[in-house]
């Protein structure tokens, strides 16, 4: 099974997870990749606007971008994926030092260059900067460890929890970005809107994961800019899981900064995603409103 979405694959993983910063300002869209990516997070940056970290383990992706730089709060998100590989475009001086302290192989533009990036005609800088997997992992020369499974999933034919209730979607309000998912049949997934527009990949791709958590958290301070809001990982709070056209309320627990976060239902019980693609949204508490089958 793919650690990052459950799918069946005929020999397990062994190669280390990738983890990339990808830009999410309007003059970077659409992304290079996005669709292709196992798990996509998406934090608070300056501005209120929004950053996405993405996970690529289980497929090879020629195109990934734009690649942009690092922030505090991006640590633990690294730190319980047993020495990843992070891709960034630089950072400012204090997120670089301390990101040395981090459990992970650094093969951002800044270290390992053209070797693995390269600039695209179509965008400006700095939007406008491409990796892609082939380059990335040749960069990390063997370096890295094999991810845990960061999630459980649903066996076929397995119902959902009794607590799981058909819903449209969510709205979610991140203050300079207003954010929609609902629930599409056709494409079996969770279509995204940002600032009432599609969110379509480089391909015209409409993004719709299989999965999405909402997972409420809190954010502080950076150490390394007053301006820049660190996400917090750790400890536990409150979550919405959505998945094959339900929504399932859970509890996110994680103990330490080496832990997998653990998504439990009402019962206690692990909640089962659906195999395929997850994005978990992370915004701060009421910023999110649930719509219900009754409402559209």
């Amino acid at each position: 099974m793919a650690q990052f979405t459950g799918e069946e694959i005929a020999t397990p993983m062994s190669r280390p997870a990738f983890l990339v910063k990808i830009d999410n300002h309007q003059l970077a869209r659409p992304q290079w990749g996005i669709n292709q990516a196992d798990v996509v997070f998406e934090e608070l940056v300056e501005a209120n606007m929004t950053r996405f970290a993405a996970i690529f383990h289980s497929r090879n992706v020629t195109d990934i971008g734009p690649v942009r730089s690092a922030r505090t709060g991006d640590f633990d998100l690294l730190s319980n994926l047993n020495t990843p590989l992070f891709g960034n475009s630089g950072g400012n001086p204090t997120v670089m030092r301390l990101l040395d302290e981090v459990d992970m192989v650094l093969v951002g533009d800044t270290n390992v260059g053209r070797a693995a990036y390269r600039r695209s005609e179509e965008k400006e800088a700095p939007y406008n900067l491409l990796t892609g997997t082939g380059e990335i992992y040749a960069a990390a020369d063997g370096r890295g460890g094999t991810p845990p499974q960061m999630f459980s999933y649903r066996a076929k034919g397995e119902s959902l929890p009794p607590s799981a209730l058909p819903v449209v979607g969510v709205d979610i309000d991140y203050g300079g970005y207003e954010i929609t998912y609902r629930w599409d049949d056709a494409l079996q997934g969770w279509a995204r809107t940002q600032q009432d527009t599609e969110h379509v990949d480089h391909d015209g791709v409409q993004v719709a994961p299989e999965n999405l958590i909402v997972q409420f958290v809190k954010y502080g301070q950076s150490v390394a800019y007053a301006g820049s809001p660190e996400v917090k990982l750790i400890g536990r709070g409150e979550a919405w899981v959505f998945t094959k056209g339900y929504l399932i309320a859970a509890t996110w627990n994680r103990p330490t900064s080496t832990d997998v976060t653990e998504f439990r239902d009402g019962d206690g019980a692990t909640i089962p995603l659906t195999p395929g693609r997850t994005w978990i949204a992370l915004p701060r508490s009421e910023t999110a409103s649930i719509i219900e089958l009754t409402q559209e």
